[in-house]
């Protein structure tokens, strides 16, 4: 049987979170509170259970505390607290801090709709059924929990639209009771850096956050509980062009302010590890062709693969990439109810580019999601952690290169 880590979170008894949750308010350091809680535990003693109540209640103190983790929960510094702390041997600190670590605590925010809070996130990384713009139309709260699985997206183009956040109290054991929302949104593409992010304000342009409530407009969170922002926020997109829309949900426990630091390593682990923040890059597509936005955050030269993964795609119809300078045009034909359409380049240092795809037009049913993945080789800097991330732990021993996602977009028809 696998090994179940909700189960053995959930497992933990309430007096250790409660005695965790009083260390953390009364304002000791992590490593305070680790020594106290161990003195607290009767036996036996569960190095992994301690390890995950100071993860979540301490989130703040290790996201992105090692620089070279990039933007995610640094097992490393978790790990070298534990033996600091309490002089546990660094392999069983490593273990007990990758368990507290493997799934998320505190406010969870989905990548998809399948998602139950696993770190990494797996699927498509960036159809949040918890971005929500209702274009001209505001909704509730109670009618957002409620309709829990339906995804709304229907921005009006030249008009402000109603934006909202979702986020549920996920395997957390202690109360939230300072949950907000950020929101954002930017040019459709593929993990544009936080610095091209355009912030959201509430719809009557006061706040840069929005608190999240139950389904009855409470303010604090018990464990499991789902949420909604109180407020709306306004979204004047300045086109009626493609865009992406990003939420962060934050807490006491972990402010989850996007980190505006470069580089691709922090933009493809801050998509895959961060459980409190939503990525929606879905739209219908009248047109068949857009252009996606693309960087090379790094001081070197890298490589990308962009795929265009159809679906349904009418037979005959042709699909392309380009990229100006970088890639040149080729028309490939659709033969395929499910085909894919590959392309590679090599960016410049610190390179924003635009691939401009074409599709042909989309049936009702019919979709097309483009993707970009990072080539990571062998002998380059980050080909180890970029093995781990992926969990391809035979790319180190057989010097295969890693594919790491960078983001995808996704059009589909309209409706019938």
């Amino acid at each position: 049987m696998a090994y179940d880590a909700e189960a053995a979170v959930a497992a933990i008894p309430q007096v250790y979170w409660d005695k965790g949750l009083k260390y953390f308010n009364a304002g000791d350091p992590a490593t305070t509170a680790i020594q106290n809680l161990y003195m607290d535990w009767r036996p036996p003693f569960d190095l992994g259970a301690l390890a995950a109540i100071v993860g979540a209640l301490y989130a703040d103190t290790y996201w992105a505390a090692t620089p070279n983790d990039g933007q995610q929960m640094s097992v490393t510094a978790l790990a070298n607290d534990l033996s600091a702390a309490i002089g546990v041997n660094q392999p069983d600190a490593i273990r007990a801090a990758q368990f507290a670590f493997s799934r998320w605590y505190g406010l969870f925010v989905r990548a998809n709709v399948a998602n139950t809070g696993e770190i990494p996130k797996q699927g498509t990384l960036t159809a949040s059924p918890d971005v929500i713009v209702n274009g001209s139309t505001p909704t509730s709260p109670r009618l957002l929990i409620t309709n829990w699985s339906q995804s709304v997206w229907g921005p009006a183009p030249g008009l402000k639209n109603y934006a909202y956040g979702r986020a549920q109290s996920l395997n957390i054991g202690v109360t939230i009771t300072k949950p907000i929302v950020r929101m954002y949104y930017t040019d459709a593409g593929f993990l544009p850096p936080p610095s091209s992010w355009i912030q959201c304000f509430t719809y009557d342009d006061q706040f840069e956050t929005s608190p999240l409530v139950d389904i009855n407009g409470a303010l604090t969170l018990p464990p499991g509980t789902r949420s909604a922002t109180q407020l709306a926020f306004g979204v004047n997109f300045p086109g009626a062009g493609h865009y992406c829309m990003i939420t962060a949900a934050g807490s006491e426990f972990f402010a989850n302010k996007p980190d505006g630091g470069g580089g691709n390593w922090n933009s493809s682990t801050w998509l895959q590890r961060n459980g409190a923040a939503g990525w929606h890059n879905v739209d219908v597509s009248l047109t068949g062709e857009a252009v996606l936005k693309f960087y090379n955050q790094d001081d070197t030269a890298e490589r990308f693969v962009f795929e265009a993964h159809c679906h349904r795609v009418e037979k005959g119809a042709r699909v392309s990439l380009s990229v100006a300078g970088l890639l040149k045009a080729t028309a490939t034909a659709i033969a395929n109810d499910y085909q894919v359409v590959s392309a590679a380049i090599e960016a410049p240092p610190r390179h924003a580019g635009e691939l401009a795809v074409q599709f042909g037009k989309l049936a009702p049913g019919s979709a097309v999601t483009f993707y970009k993945y990072w080539i990571v080789p062998a002998g380059h800097p980050r080909h180890h952690q970029a093995a781990e991330l992926m969990g391809d732990f035979d790319a180190v021993v057989s010097g295969r290169e890693v594919r790491v996602p960078m983001g995808d977009y996704t059009f589909v028809g309209p409706e019938a």
